[in-house]
Parts: C-alpha cells; sequence; structure tokens
C-alpha cells in the first residue's frame, strides 16, 4: 500500500502508532549517522590535538621557567667542550707533539731507541695516535719523563708499561722501560667523512665475506 496522506488518515490507531514510531527511528538513525557520530568522531579529535597543545604550553612555560639554568647550563657544556677541544691538536699539530714528546725524553737524559708512531685509529670526531716507545736510563729519569709527559697541555696517556733492568752493571742502576703512549687528534670534517667511508667499506666488506662462507 502506498504510504500517502489520504491513505494514512484511513489506517486504524495501532497502524498510524507504528508508522510514527518508524519515522520517529529512521530520523533518528540519520541524525546519529549523518551528524552525530561525525561530530562526536570530530570532538574526540580536537581533544586530543587539545591536550598535546596543553602538554607543549606546559612544557615550554617550564622551559620558560628555567631558561636561565637552561642558558648556564648549556654555557657550561660549551665551556667544557672548548676545553676538551683545545686538548686535541689536529693534523698539522701533530707531528710537533710528536718532536715534543721525544724531546722531553732526551731532556729527560734517556736513551730512545724506539719511538715510532703507529696507525691512526679513527672514532667519531677524533683519531687514536699510537706511539710505541722504548727509554733507557735511570729510574729517577724516566719518572721525570712521565712526569713531563703528563704536563703537556694535550691529552697523552702511558700504556702497557713494561719496566725492566738492563743488561750489564752500572751505577746508579739503569733500566729498559717499554709503552705505548696514546694521544688523540682532532678529526676535520673531511678527514671524518673519509673515516666513514671507509669504516663503511670495511663493514661491507666483512659482511660480503660472511655471506659467501654462508
Amino acid at each position: 500500500m502506498e504510504l500517502s496522506p489520504q491513505n494514512l488518515v484511513k489506517l486504524d490507531r495501532s497502524k498510524k502508532i507504528a508508522v510514527l514510531v518508524g519515522t520517529i527511528l529512521l530520523v533518528c538513525a540519520a541524525y546519529v549517522w549523518l551528524f552525530f557520530l561525525p561530530t562526536r568522531a570530530r570532538i574526540s579529535e580536537l581533544d586530543g590535538r587539545l591536550g598535546k597543545l596543553l602538554d607543549q604550553k606546559a612544557e615550554q612555560e617550564a622551559i620558560a621557567q628555567n631558561l636561565q639554568t637552561f642558558k648556564q647550563e648549556y654555557e657550561r657544556l660549551e665551556s667544557s667542550l672548548r676545553a676538551a677541544m683545545s686538548q686535541l691538536p689536529n693534523k698539522k699539530e701533530i707531528p710537533t707533539l710528536l718532536e715534543n714528546i721525544s724531546n722531553l725524553g732526551r731532556e729527560s737524559g734517556l736513551e730512545l731507541p724506539l719511538f715510532r708512531p703507529g696507525l691512526e685509529q679513527p672514532k667519531e670526531f677524533y683519531a687514536e695516535v699510537p706511539i710505541d716507545i722504548k727509554l733507557v736510563g735511570p729510574f729517577q729519569n724516566m719518572l721525570a719523563f712521565y712526569y713531563s709527559v703528563g704536563e703537556l697541555p694535550r691529552i697523552v696517556n702511558i700504556t702497557e708499561l713494561t719496566v725492566e733492568r738492563a743488561k750489564g752493571d752500572s751505577s746508579p742502576p739503569v733500566l729498559e722501560a717499554s709503552c705505548k703512549a696514546l694521544t688523540y687528534k682532532f678529526l676535520e670534517e673531511a678527514e671524518r667523512a673519509q673515516a666513514a667511508e671507509k669504516s663503511q667499506k670495511q663493514k661491507q666488506k666483512k659482511r660480503n665475506t660472511s655471506a659467501q662462507e654462508e
């Protein structure tokens, strides 16, 4: 039966109520689907954005309140970095540093039968420069040498130290000491790029070797 005003008027009371309830439910479903659900999703999205903005606002307020503290900490770290960098010689200064270490041995009255710089070992922004050293002389002279090395403005660490008495009789006793002096060199940008490229090639070579063995 076609639903028209004339036909609706002819329906009995129960059917009229059923049609009215169905119409109301249809309108409510359309409202929920077309308006309520999209609006609720939009509100939820805006609530999430509002929460993030409030968190950012609180974080920025905390930074603003502690801005002076942050500035002081930044300046302290900058000063520490400059002090550390000043102890790392660059490429041009390394020969002078090596010569200074060698001269300290002779000035301390020691013989240096071995003074051999090794291959540099690149790290992130610096490289380790190992030096194999052999010293011959009295105990007190050796102490003077190691003390003088420790007083250098550049970082020089002494490792792998072995000391034994030299052959023959002498007064005072003559000692032979072997050690490795480890100093550090600041890598310039081009050197860092070169070291990174070399490291990448070595890793790739290892991966290829492992793949072939498998």
